[in-house]
């Protein structure tokens, strides 16, 4: 052990000694600061659920009085209520007993006794027409503790007394304050807007009319003022002495009265105690941890030389292979690049000769799908690899699955004299899947068996739907079979990594990025599928894909093919071209003219924005807009004509045509307000669906 070294095992053990100290203390801190805000929101809760059990009960009594002095109005036949009738709805009622209260302010209750009333207030709100509930300290009649529930009383439309309901006791209500706290009883105290105790948990007289002052003035913090709190209108919690968690004053939703419950301090030591006794162990158990992790950093770091090492050398692998796959890029991207170069100068050279210069031409269409297929495998790699592949699924049958990417190789493989084989054996005819990926999928490994397949081969693909255990879905396997030159197997294992070739360009004359493979394995998994490969070098290969996809119902089957639309006749259709590029430029402006469109062009978007201004409502019909373009880029443009004040103008469609390609471009081209997308180079097809939609 190096000397500078000896010292490093005694200071992280203090280190972590300390550490373990100061996370219990902090842990301690907080968790009793989680656990009082905790208790605090609990204590809301039952509050409020108690609250509304209150009211309710409230509302009980205030309705059936009022039921019961509307039956005494239908019933009565003079303006006097008898015995009779008050025993009659007592019977009945929920009430201890039942009194009417006459006009001229006498009482009458059930057993004939009459008392004067006409000071009481509920008497003198009922002679207004108005029902609710009172609490009567020490009743004249019994000396007791009432709550009383009144309402008027009619006769021939005139109000001509107050029927009364009552309890005795309130213990009906003090039932209802009882609540368990976590095997604790809650103090809780219901009180009128005087502050006076109406009911409670508590073992106290409230005949004598205690006060809520009385209760919570000792326990409330000196700095506290019990006045700014009990007659608010809004729920509240105060603190108070010796209590972490404090008391909730909370507001009856149908009346002036209050609920206050004070969370049982004993409750909030028990859980602070025991957190702290679950932190002390977890404490513990971290600190061994720590002492654990100690000594194997500490062996981490006496091997970490070597493992630097291990990381210059994986490093220096890394650049090899990136040094190497630029490389390839370079020979493989000027392979096509030259074949397009060359054969131009020979079709300028050969004028007469209409054969050559039609073979020329094929073969520099052949040239730059080539080139195009390495780009877009390098994009769509790119794309993978920062997971912004976005699926787009769209009903397909099974057939057009083959016969997709059957017709592209045909002439290759007839050009090799290579026999090429397809069969079809499914259930279900109609799927949903994303097509451009399945195509992809399809094409690369088909591509692969064409180009290391020898002359006089054969290729072959079979699709057939195997069962499946996964409702509404067909499981469909593909195999594609060669008996081309075969994988060995000391390359199987590098088969789907990127850019990783057994042979490379030079030797093997097949261009390609070795990207194809990998790009298949990433799109196969992200469809929840699978991917098999079985070779043998000099032999041949077969690639089996299985792939999951959704059932296509008849209604979906019906709607894609009424959906289908049929090209719009673009002759005399206004198109303002935007585009730096002369280039670009004078092949989109041939593309549009043949097809009909009259072709105006922008060098640039303050440009387009300029013309579309000085334009006539309605004289341009379609805007292309590139996206990369000096003084005004095409999402500024754009985002300018949205913003006009003639509406006609603002709302002319606008297609960007673009080589920004990704999935992030396309959405930042809708932000700008965009009405759809199109990459360069320009597929025919695509773009003229995409203007049949628009137009």
């Amino acid at each position: 052990m190096k000397k500078e070294n000896k010292y490093i095992l005694p200071v992280l053990t203090i280190v972590v000694a300390a550490l373990a100290i100061l996370s219990i203390v902090a842990f301690t801190i907080v968790n009793q600061k989680n656990i009082t805000n905790n208790n605090k929101e609990y204590l809301l809760d039952n509050t409020s659920q108690m609250a509304v059990l209150v009211d309710d009960s409230l509302m009980h009594g205030s309705t059936n009085i009022r039921v019961l002095s509307n039956l005494v109005s239908e019933i009565l036949t003079s303006p006097q209520v008898d015995i009779a009738t008050l025993q009659y709805i007592l019977d009945d009622s929920i009430f201890d007993f039942i009194e009417f209260t006459d006009k001229e302010g006498m009482n009458h209750n059930t057993t004939g006794g009459v008392s004067e009333a006409n000071d009481r207030q509920y008497y003198l709100d009922a002679m207004q027409g108005n029902s609710g509930v009172e609490l009567i300290f020490n009743s004249r009649a019994t000396y007791e503790t009432l709550l009383l529930f009144y309402s008027p009383v009619y006769y021939q439309d005139e109000i001509i007394g107050s029927l009364i309901g009552a309890y005795k006791e309130t213990n009906q209500l003090d039932k209802l304050l009882t609540m368990d706290v976590f095997g604790y009883t809650a103090e809780a105290y219901l009180c009128n807007e005087d502050g006076l105790i109406i009911a409670s948990n508590q073992d106290i007289d409230t005949t004598a009319e205690f006060s809520i002052k009385t209760i919570l003035g000792p326990r409330i913090s000196k700095n506290t003022d019990m006045t700014e709190f009990i007659y608010e209108d809004e729920t509240i919690i105060i603190p108070l002495e010796g209590n972490e968690t404090g008391a909730c004053i909370m507001g009856l939703e149908n009346s002036d009265w209050y609920i206050i419950q004070i969370f049982p301090e004993e409750a909030n030591e028990m859980m602070i105690s025991n957190a702290n006794r679950i932190g002390l162990v977890l404490a513990i158990f971290l600190v061994i941890i720590l002492v654990i992790l100690l000594f194997l950093t500490y062996s981490v770091l006496n091997r970490s030389r070597m493992e630097t090492q291990k990381a210059l050398v994986k490093a220096e692998a890394a650049s090899k292979a990136k040094t190497d796959f630029l490389f390839s890029m370079s020979h493989d991207i000027r392979t096509p690049m030259n074949a397009i170069i060359g054969f131009l100068r020979l079709l300028n050279k050969q004028q007469e000769d209409s054969t050559k210069r039609k073979e020329y031409i094929r073969k520099i269409g052949d040239s730059s799908e080539l080139l195009l297929s390495i780009i877009n495998n390098v994009l769509e790699m790119s794309q993978i690899e920062n997971e912004k592949t976005v699926l787009k699924e769209s009903i397909w049958s099974a057939e057009q699955m083959i016969d997709s990417v059957y017709p592209l190789l045909v002439p290759q493989m007839q050009a090799k004299n290579i026999t090429f084989e397809k069969s079809l054996e499914v259930q279900h005819s109609f799927v949903w899947c994303d097509t451009t990926k399945v195509q992809e999928i399809y094409f690369n490994i088909l591509n692969n068996a064409y180009k290391y397949t020898l002359n006089g081969g054969k290729v072959s693909i079979r699709l057939a739907e195997i069962p499946s255990d996964k409702k509404g879905y067909a499981f469909f396997k593909t195999e594609i079979e060669d008996n081309g030159v075969g994988i060995s197997k000391e390359f199987m294992p590098h088969l789907f990594e990127a850019f990783s070739r057994e042979h490379d360009t030079t030797h093997s004359k097949i261009a390609g990025t070795g990207l194809g493979m990998s790009i298949v394995k990433k799109l196969t998994e992200r469809m929840g599928g699978s991917i098999k490969v079985e070779s043998e070098a000099g032999k041949g290969t077969k690639v089996t894909v299985i792939m999951p996809h959704r059932i296509a119902l008849e209604t979906d089957i019906c709607d894609s093919k009424t959906s289908e639309k049929i090209h719009a006749e673009f002759s005399g259709k206004r198109i303002l071209l935007t585009e730096d590029n002369d280039l670009n430029a004078e092949i989109a402006a041939e593309l549009l003219n043949e097809m009909g469109f009259v072709v105006e062009r922008a060098q640039d978007g303050a440009i387009c924005v300029t013309m579309v201004e000085q334009a006539k409502e309605g004289y341009y019909d379609l805007i292309l807009m590139d996206i990369q373009m000096p003084n005004m880029n095409g999402y500024q443009a754009t985002e300018v004509i949205r913003r006009m004040d003639n509406l006609a103008k603002a709302s002319i469609p606008i297609i960007a045509i673009t080589a920004n390609t990704f999935e992030e471009d396309r959405k930042n081209a809708y932000a700008a307000g965009m009405d759809a997308h199109l990459a360069k180079p320009i597929d025919i097809p695509k773009l003229i669906e995409t203007l049949t939609d628009i137009l």
